[in-house]
Order: C-alpha cells, then sequence, then structure tokens
C-alpha cells in the first residue's frame, strides 16, 4: 500500500508542475499521500516531496503572483502569510511526518527479525 502511495504522490507532483494555478494546491495532496507512502514507498514519497518543494520555490509563478499581492496587501495595512510560506510548510510537515512513519517502520521490521 505504501509503494502506491508513493507511486500516486510522486505522478501527481509531477502532474502539478505543469497545471497552471490548480498545480500549486496538488502539491498539497501530493505532499499528504508522500507522508504516507513510508516502507518500500519511503523513496518515492522522498523524491515526492522534493519534487513539490523545487515546484513551488523555482517553478511556479502562480505563487510568486500571490507572494506579490500579498506584498502589496501588506503595505496596505492587511498582513497574511504569504502563500509560499504556507505551501513549504506543508511540506515540511509532510517531510517530517514521512521520516517519524519511516522509522518506525524500521523499528518493527528490526524488532521482527530479531523476535
Amino acid at each position: 500500500m505504501q509503494l502506491g502511495l508513493g507511486i500516486s504522490a510522486i505522478v501527481l507532483a509531477i502532474v502539478s508542475i505543469f497545471i497552471p494555478i490548480v498545480g500549486v494546491w496538488t502539491t498539497i495532496l501530493a505532499g499528504a499521500l508522500a507522508a504516507f507512502s513510508f516502507g518500500k514507498g519511503f523513496p518515492l514519497g522522498l523524491s515526492s516531496i522534493v519534487i513539490n518543494a523545487i515546484n513551488i520555490f523555482f517553478l511556479s509563478p502562480s505563487v510568486w503572483l500571490m507572494a506579490g499581492m500579498n506584498a502589496i496587501s501588506s503595505e496596505a495595512g492587511g498582513g497574511t502569510l504569504p502563500i509560499g510560506t504556507f505551501l513549504l510548510a506543508i511540506q515540511a510537515i509532510c517531510l517530517i511526518v514521512l521520516f517519524i512513519f519511516h522509522s518506525k517502520q524500521k523499528g518493527v521490521e528490526v524488532g521482527k527479525t530479531t523476535a
């Protein structure tokens, strides 16, 4: 099951690069799928989160457009969290969850082989 989640996460991460506006938001779904791809799907989940971060940080002009609108809004008195920071924080949380689940899974497998 984790391998299937990893495959779907990486496919969704790659597809989200080419979708103009909604692609940025599909990175959240790809990150959530990647967070639960521990075990055999760990390399795919990890690469999916890296692809998502590269997409958010470098490849998505809509994130930078929203960041510019946020800067204009904050000059006018409204201060909100920039969307790029929010999306990267979501990816960081998914990465932490992936590492926690993977380390627990690895500990369980080691415990099974010694018992």
